[in-house]
């Protein structure tokens, strides 16, 4: 059923005529599972038509993020995508690294790394989710072990190199064992709109990256 209400949600007629409204939201931390219930007001020329109310449960719920208000207004456009750049911590191998050395401008350092990271993952992942974005800690510290996707093996290689930093990999961690972040069912739900800012890209669209999501409608 969650592909027909998808479905619905990209329709013209939807974002112009329907109220998408999440009414609570909560979090089970015994299995994983995010329940989330939404209300649709449709209306024509403003006059109310029919109320509905809905449930998405999303099962081995991996992360969560930007439901903060209850109004979605412009993200209403649901999709659910297998392969997507925030998925690549859960889908890929993972590089174990050593970034020795002090950059001479360590601002600019880690600026170059957010826009590497903006380039290749579209700001789905930013530089705190691999590196300390603290200037004293590079002052104090000259070698620092990260983990990252391998897909950005060479970009962030490229980084170092340009700020005469020493970049290894010590080792790749595969599959399984790569433990808890080893998910690779991992899908992403997406309350988006592709006339603000594509799917591919990070602009504080509302997401759940979990196994598996389904709806049934409880009004």
């Amino acid at each position: 059923m969650i592909e027909n209400l998808i479905e619905r949600t990209q329709t013209y007629d939807f974002y112009q005529n329907c109220n998408l409204k999440l009414d609570s939201f909560s979090f089970k931390t015994s299995d994983n599972t995010l329940e989330m219930i939404f209300s649709i007001n449709q209306t024509s020329y403003d006059i109310p038509i029919e109320y509905e109310e809905w449930k998405i449960t999303c099962s081995n719920t991996e992360k969560y993020d930007g439901f903060f208000w209850s109004i979605l207004l412009p993200y209403t456009k649901l999709i659910i995508l297998d392969s997507h750049p925030a998925l690549i911590m859960y889908q890929l191998n993972e590089l174990q690294c050593e970034i020795a050395g002090i950059p001479e401008n360590i601002n600019e350092f880690i600026g170059d790394i957010s826009i590497i990271l903006e380039k290749e993952t579209g700001n789905w992942i930013t530089v705190t989710d691999i590196l300390w974005n603290i200037e004293e800690h590079y002052k104090l510290y000259n070698k620092r072990n990260i983990r990252i996707p391998k897909s950005l093996n060479h970009a962030i290689k490229e980084v170092c190199v340009k700020h005469n930093l020493l970049f290894k990999v010590n080792n790749e961690v595969i599959g399984g064992d790569k433990g808890y972040s080893h998910k690779s069912k991992s899908k992403i739900l997406i309350f988006g709109n592709e006339d603000v800012s594509p799917n591919d890209f990070y602009l504080n669209q509302p997401y759940v990256i979990a196994e598996s999501f389904t709806a049934e409608r409880i009004r």
